[in-house]
């Protein structure tokens, strides 16, 4: 197999080998640590509608509240998380380590959630066909030894009308962690050597801070983070990455096609989008009217390290493919009526040191209020009778730009930023 600077190959062999690596690994530092709260919203079906907005579905639901969900490497709690957004759903939670599936089922138990399954698999054997409405698999697949072997097997698994919720590493923000992976892993396990995954994180540490290289800036930092944090990034044992070329050739390959970015709390925070606008009018025009996955592919290339994560909805190819669906999500999005979205946010909270969590006491509003000016702006003009583009118009947006209109949608109506609710 080719193992080129882009990717973290060196252990690669046969699938079946990378599972018992990854299984040793995640087995050694279960993933992510314990977070300090999960929340848990009073409206059951907040989320699913939230959902289904993101998806382009603004009156008739592709995800059912009562969905079959799996959490396709699920690992300490994402699966969790999952069966909180989701309690009206039938949830099962997939991992390769039987650690990371304790910790999960520990805290599962702990807060009494009633609607999650948990099973030890692997992706590369489970023989799941036509199954699950919603499926979740972010940061998963490209650390096996085949991607599109794990890839193909999650895609017969998903109901021929369902939805799959896929995060690959975009190759852009990895250049420098893959390349610091596969240097650790050189100098560990050079001419055959062999040395532990507790003495690969030590050699990591102290090539982070050697003062001559990029890193040694981070390596304080480090000094904050849990140990399952520092090995997952600096001596994950396989690591692929991807553009959103690459991504769509492996989503057909296994008869999948990108539908719909999702949008993460990182891209929040950052505001970084998959859209662009040229100032002339002629570049602008042929831009706009390109396929959607052309458009992500060239801001892929164009914003670089600044493009958002590679974290998309993808469906079954269909074979009649809607190569601008995007613009006709965004037509649906401006001639639809909205109500502001409100519903209680209660938290689980982690007691001090142990993976115990109890309940909070009271309530807050949910959503909190928009840090954006113009997103305060029209979630207050929005009164349930009005269609979004007569707002829009009336505050003097150009609702021929895509761009303006696309962003605007992501901003108001998504999981991420869950401010109105289609009427």
């Amino acid at each position: 197999m080719s193992q080129s600077d882009a990717e973290n190959l060196i252990l690669v062999s046969d699938s079946r080998s990378v599972d018992n690596i990854n299984r040793e690994f995640y087995g050694r530092f279960p993933y992510p640590s314990p977070p300090r709260t999960y929340p848990k919203l009073e409206d059951s079906d907040f989320e699913t509608v939230m959902l289904n907005q993101s998806l382009g579905n603004f009156s008739h639901p592709n995800v059912p509240s009562d969905a079959k969900v799996w959490v396709a490497g699920c690992g300490t709690n994402q699966a969790i998380y999952t069966a909180l957004r989701f309690p009206k759903a039938d949830v099962v939670g997939s991992d390769i380590s039987a650690s990371s599936l304790a910790a999960c089922h520990k805290q599962s138990r702990n807060l009494g959630t009633k609607n999650l399954t948990l099973r030890q698999e692997s992706l590369n054997e489970v023989t799941y066909r036509d199954e699950f409405n919603y499926i979740l698999c972010t940061g998963v697949i490209h650390h096996n030894a085949d991607p599109a072997r794990t890839l193909g097997n999650i895609s017969r698994a998903l109901h021929p009308d369902g939805v799959l919720e896929l995060m690959v590493y975009n190759r852009f923000h990895r250049t420098f962690t893959t390349a610091f992976q596969k240097a650790v892993r050189t100098i560990c396990r050079y001419g055959g050597a062999t040395w532990s995954w507790d003495q690969e994180v030590r050699a990591a540490r102290v090539i982070a801070a050697a003062e001559s290289l990029p890193f040694a800036r981070h390596a304080k930092s480090l000094s904050d983070m849990e140990e399952s944090e520092i090995a997952d990034l600096l001596i994950q044992p396989v690591e692929y990455s991807y553009t959103v070329e690459s991504l769509n050739a492996l989503a057909a390959q296994c008869g999948l096609e990108l539908v719909l970015p999702c949008y993460d709390q990182f891209d929040h925070n950052s505001g970084h989008m998959w859209t662009i606008e040229f100032s002339a009018d002629d570049v602008r025009a042929r831009f706009e009217a390109l396929p959607d996955v052309v458009r992500w592919q060239i801001a892929n290339l164009l914003l670089l390290e600044n493009s958002p994560m590679l974290w998309f909805y993808l469906k079954r190819a269909s074979g009649s493919r809607d190569e601008r669906y995007e613009a006709r999500v965004n037509q649906a999005f401006l001639t639809t009526r909205f109500t502001r979205s409100a519903t209680q946010l209660r938290n689980y909270v982690r007691e001090a040191q142990n993976l115990s969590y109890r309940i909070s006491p009271s309530s807050v509003p949910y959503p909190m209020r928009s840090q954006n000016n113009l997103v305060r702006e029209i979630v207050q003009r929005v009164d349930g009778k009005r269609v979004m583009q007569d707002i829009l118009t009336e505050l003097g947006m150009n609702i021929a730009r895509h761009k303006a209109v696309t962003d605007i949608r992501v901003q108001t109506t998504t999981p991420m930023c869950p401010y109105l609710r289609a009427l």
